[in-house]
């Protein structure tokens, strides 16, 4: 899959690297709170994030032993990170 494309439930996915990765509506919203997403429209905030995150994000899971499988990202937008979540373990925390 080339785009991240919206789920039932308004969750977008893409996979890369064996890896898909998914953020839900409400992460969204946290994303497009944030000053540096403020103003951008769903669903083109959450596709053009992914995106642009996914290939590295791929790569660090990886380098750290994560096996492929389905990466939800959970917005802290206090820290500015992006928790890639495992069922309810954080398995790496990236910069915004």
């Amino acid at each position: 899959m080339d785009h991240a494309a919206p789920t039932s439930g308004h969750t977008y996915r893409l996979e890369r690297g064996g890896y898909t990765f998914s953020m839900d509506r409400a992460n969204v919203e946290k994303l497009r709170a944030m000053p540096d997403f403020e103003g951008r429209e769903e669903p083109a905030v959450a596709e053009d994030f992914l995106r642009a995150r996914a290939e590295t994000w791929a790569e660090t899971l990886a380098d750290a032993g994560a096996r492929p499988d389905e990466i939800a990202v959970q917005i802290d937008p206090h820290q500015r990170k992006a928790h890639l979540m495992r069922a309810t373990t954080i398995v790496v925390s990236a910069d915004i």
